[in-house]
């Protein structure tokens, strides 16, 4: 095989540089649908879905279909047979798929299940000249929406190849550009469309049919299939347009909009700051010349002339958006507001989202990250003392023991390398996704998979010493954190059981069912935790269960009123446990662990979802959805402090000691702080 010169190299750039951009074929005039949720389950919506896909193709016939996600209901297998009728109903067109928080939320095997049955989570074809971008929106084991950083690497260069004249179609499930924010980082995906031909951005997952603009692109959502909603969209070379028609239960189709296929990109205001650093409390300013909306991270728009009050901004890094009316181009700016409290000692950019445990060791901080990485901090900078990769994503947390670090990844391997340099010592395939963490003890590792199995594995080696196999049912699997006590290890499983297993042997010395609810409410996302003789595990039928960690024999079980018991695992601080709680009211509880009975009632004011606290120097922290990092006074609850940290879903759980709080976010970033009382000593 002859080889290439540089000169045959550069050549090849110069003429990849100057080809025409995917030129729009004026004959290729075409058809094609779009739907979303259809929610097929083992026993609803199918043959409501089928009746739709036979009412498209005998409608208008189209080249082909794409579905916005929630494809299935809780991504099981059996599911995904049953969705084959609506892929027969529309008659051999080729259908394309994006992943939805159903097909993600409740199994480990979803995402694995999507990819082997309708094709990558995200990616680009090409029809009649158009480019169509496919996005994947949804975070594992979650309903919440994030495009994640090497999505958003590959979605810049998909963009740039085809120029920005060609007509460019894009589809996300979780909504964009929606007063009630959905995907976390939206700006950054409308700041990578803002200079390209996109004519209409497909929307799922909110179940209404709407019609909206955002940054000056149209925007569309349907209703689910199953609920009699679809969309006609005609590419029309003849008259340069872009026709979306809709079905609903109210209208057979109905035209919604026309949009020109040649670019119509308006100019961008002109719009600036005064500061993008400012003191809390005080006024940040607009330059501009004409009236304009403003709105502070997620929150409401409110019309302004150029004064922007920073009034109740916590202290932190906040996004501030502006745009011309509901329909008009937007601008988006980073604001600092710099005030008492947590103070940021270092920052750290990562290159991927946090969603795991973040684990102090001696000197240092260990992280694992969405892209597949695991990175080891000097706590104190924030510098980076080495870097590893594993070959999925990271929903799982480090687990140590000695010189050697435990991770599981989202392809199936248990991996390890040295805490001393991330010099990889042994990985161990499973027969599925590992999304939770490990447990050590007595030189073994116990880690659960996807495939429903629990492994016992030596920790220098990575050798198989025993296998347990969960009771075989389509929710047999565990996400959570291992515990241990020494002697057992206690695993929260999604078949509604806690499961204590002998750390030698891996027999089962008791399980124990913590709910009698689907297994959507079961022990296996809020881990358990052990002190006191005892193993505490919150289930997500608002309970909290203590039980004797040698019998299994229940201690107690504690609910609330309020915000509820569920994914926010237990902190035990001598006789008390610290948990978050999730509902609308911002909640986090400490009660007694010896009897469950409530001491206190935080109210930090914002959604808690995973994030599990960490309690240091008289002092719990934990993350909620929205960015804001929690100091809450162990004596009282009272919340004594906050930071929001840089714009993404806090769904991680910190580390802290005295006078010092790690958090990292799905923003990328991680950040080390001073205590407000370390700051006074």
């Amino acid at each position: 095989m002859s080889r290439l010169s540089r000169r045959d190299v550069l050549r090849a750039g110069a003429a990849a540089a100057f080809a025409p951009r995917l030129p729009f074929r004026r004959e290729d005039g075409f058809t094609f649908g779009f739907f979303s949720d259809t929610h097929v389950s083992d026993r609803a919506n199918l043959e409501a879905c089928v009746a739709m896909g036979r009412e498209m193709v005998a409608g208008f016939d189209p080249a082909f279909c794409v579905n916005g996600g929630d494809v299935v209901e809780v991504g099981w297998a059996t599911e995904y047979d049953r969705y084959k009728g609506v892929l027969e109903a529309l008659a051999g067109r080729e259908t394309h798929h994006i992943p939805g928080n159903h097909d993600v939320r409740w199994a480990p095997r979803g995402l694995m299940l999507f990819r082997e049955r309708l094709g990558q989570p995200f990616r680009r074809f090409d029809h009649g000249g158009c480019r169509f971008m496919l996005l994947d929106s949804t975070v594992p084991l979650s309903h919440y929406g994030h495009y994640e950083s090497a999505q958003l690497r590959w979605f810049e260069t998909s963009l740039k190849d085809v120029g920005r004249e060609t007509p460019v179609f894009v589809f996300t499930h979780h909504w964009i550009g929606l007063d009630r924010v959905m995907v976390d980082n939206e700006s950054a995906l409308i700041r990578l469309l803002e200079p390209y031909n996109v004519k209409i951005v497909f929307n799922g997952h909110g179940h209404n049919d709407l019609l909206w603009h955002t940054d000056g692109m149209l925007c569309t959502m349907n209703k689910g299939l199953y609920q009699g909603s679809f969309q006609k969209v005609e590419v029309d070379t003849g008259r340069g347009e872009v026709r979306l028609s809709r079905r609903s239960t109210e209208n057979p189709m109905k035209l919604l909009a026309t949009v020109p296929l040649k670019s119509d990109r308006a100019k961008r205001p002109v719009w600036a700051l005064s500061n993008e650093r400012i003191q809390e409390g005080s006024t940040l300013w607009l330059r501009t010349a004409r009236q304009a909306e403003v709105r502070w991270d997620d929150g409401p728009w409110t019309p302004t002339l150029g004064r922007i009050p920073t009034t109740d901004r916590q202290p932190g890094e906040h996004r501030v958006s502006i745009r011309e009316g509901g329909a008009g181009r937007m601008a988006m700016f980073d604001v600092t507001v710099e005030g008492g409290g947590l103070r940021p000692l270092w920052r750290r950019k990562l290159t991927g989202g946090v969603m795991s445990h973040l684990v102090l060791s001696g000197s240092r901080l260990c992280v694992s990250a969405m892209d597949g990485s695991v990175w080891c901090l000097d706590k104190a900078s924030g510098d980076v003392v080495w870097k590893a990769k594993t070959g999925g994503y990271c929903h799982s947390s480090p687990a140590l023991s000695g010189d050697t670090l435990v991770v599981g990844s989202s392809n199936g391997f248990v991996n390890a390398v040295a805490a001393s340099d991330g010099a990889y010592k042994w990985s161990v395939h499973t027969g599925g996704p590992v999304y939770a963490s490990a447990a050590i003890a007595k030189g073994i590792v116990a880690m659960a998979s996807g495939d429903g199995r629990v492994y016992g594995l030596d920790v220098e080696s990575g050798r198989e010493m025993w296998r347990f196999i969960l009771p075989p049912s389509p929710s047999a699997f565990s996400q959570s954190i291992a515990a241990s006590d020494g002697e057992r290890f206690f695993i929260g499983a999604w078949d509604k059981h806690l499961y204590a297993l002998d750390v030698e042997s891996g027999g089962v010395v008791w399980s124990a069912a913590c709910t009698d609810k689907t297994f959507a409410y079961s022990p296996a996302i809020g881990s358990p935790t052990y002190g006191n003789g005892r193993v505490y595990v919150p289930s997500n039928d608002n309970g909290l269960w203590a039980f004797d960690a040698r019998t299994g024999e229940v201690a107690w079980r504690a609910t609330t009123s309020a915000d509820k018991f569920g994914y926010s695992g237990p902190c035990l601080v001598d006789d008390r446990i610290v948990i978050g709680c999730l509902g609308d009211n911002g909640e986090a509880r400490c009660v007694s662990a010896v009897d469950g009975k409530e001491i206190w009632t935080a109210k930090v004011g914002s959604v808690i979802y995973d994030s599990s606290p960490a309690v240091a120097d008289g002092m719990a922290y934990v993350g909620s959805v929205d960015g804001l990092l929690h100091q809450i006074r162990m004596s009282d609850g009272e919340v004594t402090a906050r930071y929001r940290m840089p714009q993404g879903h806090f769904l991680a759980s910190p580390a802290a000691e005295k006078g010092r709080v790690y958090a990292g976010t799905y923003s990328d970033w991680v950040l080390g702080f001073a205590t407000p009382e370390e700051l006074l000593r």
